[in-house]
């Protein structure tokens, strides 16, 4: 009897912690998570209940209806997303629809993002980081960790160590510098 109490109690407090599901939408790219590891390159992100924040940013093909897509792409600023959810319904976070170039500019101009739990909106913040602040190489969960202290993560420049950093990069073979961007981009 002992054991089948036990057994419960583990199956009821385990639900009551697991993760939440959030389903990123075909415009929306998570670039950092404050609770959780992110690809640029996935679509679901497992976030733990309670407060949450994302580093997201507005990313869509010039011409979103084209079968051919060789045109390039369209992206925003990136954008610090904050909010507490603690239910278990799966949340799923998208930007507004755009079929033509026109409105992929609007919206990277400006997104709309939305929050969404089983067809509810989910209230969120949301702050826009300021483009002087970040580059290809930044890393965006820094911001996050600097949002919490309510200040802008240091940008700081070291033009020897660049230099030295670039002249090591150009020695790199052509399979080398491609695993080395595969690496940065995970990263």
């Amino acid at each position: 009897m002992k054991r089948i109490i036990l057994f419960a109690s583990f199956i009821i407090s385990g639900s009551a912690f697991a993760n939440i599901d959030l389903e990123l939408g075909d415009t929306v790219v998570a670039l950092a998570a404050s609770n959780a590891k992110v690809s640029m390159f996935s679509k679901d992100v497992s976030l733990p209940p309670g407060e949450n924040q994302l580093v997201i940013k507005f990313d869509s093909a010039v011409n979103p209806e084209s079968v051919n897509q060789g045109k390039g792409r369209i992206t925003s600023a990136p954008y610090i997303l904050s909010f507490q959810y603690n239910a278990s319904d799966k949340l799923v976070l998208s930007a507004q629809k755009v079929t033509d170039e026109n409105e992929a500019k609007r919206q990277a101009a400006n997104p709309q993002f939305m929050l969404i739990a089983n067809d509810k909106p989910v209230p969120f913040s949301i702050k826009k980081i300021d483009q002087q602040s970040f580059n290809i190489f930044s890393d965006f969960k820094s911001f996050l960790i600097a949002e919490d202290r309510n200040t802008a993560p240091a940008v700081t420049e070291n033009s020897d160590g660049l230099a030295r950093i670039k002249d090591e990069y150009l020695n790199l073979s052509d399979k080398q510098r491609l695993s080395f961007m595969k690496w940065l981009l995970n990263n």
